[in-house]
């Protein structure tokens, strides 16, 4: 019998490598309370092959080998990549040189409805869709199956996601190709599908309009400060941040993310990917000559040769300055190497959302938004103007690094 099942959730990143390898499609990810997908087997199809164990980024844990010793704060030449970007822009520079070979790019995006799910991307065009960060963990369907077929077929492949994604994708395919480039970016924890479902309904509800955009990063009060920003087909728009939105509040009070992210088998320096992605905060800290100028900059980890050869492939693409691999980790790096809080309330947060209550009367139930933080909010916007957001944006920038 094998041991593939959704019963010991801690222990089930959602990666799809057991589901996407199976020859007898008897394995089927289905949602569970909290939104999140987990391998459903079907015994009566089984064959007992295994190999739904043998791909397992969890059962099989990569042996860590020798720790990254190269590092770089870099920031994309066109300013345009850079402000549409969540950091520096720089993944936009890796997904450019991989489509120069006729190559194919797999990372998080939104589809119609506003869902993120990996899709895929042929032309420069197209990846627009993949920048900014999605605070909602991605559905990665059969892209797995899709990732094989055009790395058999010769082509050049690009896939980004979270490190357990990674790890899963390379389990899942058994061998190495030198056509395949990974990025991999530092995660906090992937919040459920289904929060960021209710809150969608929230705000539909709210505004009484549809949503024709969504950014978990928009630099809207600049690099430091994380909003929310959607907009609606009546011409209205929603701008939150961490401490004023449902979503955000949820997200990083530690309530609403995927079980294994608070025991995470995959938080270490070196990672199976070519490049690790994270942001940098603290520029000036690795650059002292240089000024924040709030627009974002990218901290980037060499993990393989592959990786060493494509920043020298982009360089004259990307501003560049080398930083040291522990100091990167110690100041902005922090939840490569710890797991994230978990709040106390968990399970009730999720029973009273999945029996029907709406978002914003769980959320001020277990991580109520004080209204002092409620009015701050509302006038962000002037404080940004006048210049006296600094302050705020340290505080939240030292709150997303402290592991809560």
């Amino acid at each position: 019998m094998i041991s593939i099942s959704n019963e010991n959730k801690k222990d089930c990143c959602g990666c799809t490598a057991c589901a996407n390898i199976c020859p007898k499609q008897c394995i089927t990810m289905t949602d569970d309370n909290e939104g999140f997908k987990y391998p459903s087997v079907d015994f009566n199809k089984c064959v007992d092959c295994h190999l739904c164990e043998r791909v397992c980024p969890i059962i099989n844990k990569t042996e860590s080998e020798e720790e990254p010793k190269e590092a770089y704060i870099v920031r994309n030449n066109d300013a345009e990549i850079v402000k549409n970007s969540t950091s520096g822009g720089a993944v936009t520079a890796f997904c450019e040189e991989i489509l120069s070979k006729n190559g194919i790019i797999f990372g998080g995006a939104f589809d119609n409805d506003f869902e993120v799910r990996h899709l895929s991307a042929e032309s420069v065009e197209e990846l627009k869709k993949f920048r900014s960060s999605k605070y909602v963990q991605s559905d990665l369907t059969d892209t797995f199956k899709r990732v094989k077929k055009n790395l058999d077929d010769g082509r050049y492949v690009m896939f980004t996601g979270t490190p357990c994604q990674v790890e899963g994708l390379l389990k899942y395919l058994q061998k190495p190709y030198d056509n395949l480039f990974t990025v991999d970016f530092v995660c906090r924890a992937v919040p459920s599908p289904l929060v960021w479902r209710k809150y969608k309904e929230l705000k539909t509800k709210k505004y009484k309009s549809e949503i024709t955009y969504a950014n978990f990063r928009e630099k809207t009060y600049g690099y430091h400060s994380a909003n929310l920003t959607l907009r609606f087909a009546n011409g209205k728009k929603s701008i939150e941040n961490t401490k004023t939105d449902y979503m955000l509040k949820s997200f990083f009070d530690g309530i609403c993310s995927r079980p294994s992210c608070y025991e995470c088998s995959f938080r270490k320096v070196d990672r199976v990917s070519d490049l690790t992605v994270f942001d940098c905060w603290n520029i000036t800290r690795y650059v002292p000559t240089l000024a924040d100028d709030d627009k974002g900059y990218t901290a980037v980890i060499v993990q393989s040769e592959k990786g060493r050869q494509m920043l020298k492939n982009v360089s004259e693409k990307l501003i560049m300055h080398e930083a040291d691999v522990d100091t990167l980790i110690k100041n902005d790096g922090f939840m490569a190497v710890n797991n994230p809080y978990k709040h106390p309330k968990k399970d009730e947060y999720f029973k009273m959302l999945s029996n029907g209550a709406e978002l914003d009367k769980v959320v001020q139930t277990f991580v109520p938004i004080k209204l002092s933080r409620q009015l701050l909010g509302k006038t962000r916007g002037i404080l940004y103007r006048l210049g006296l957001l600094n302050r705020l944006k340290k505080s939240s920038a030292s709150t997303r690094n402290s592991g809560r």
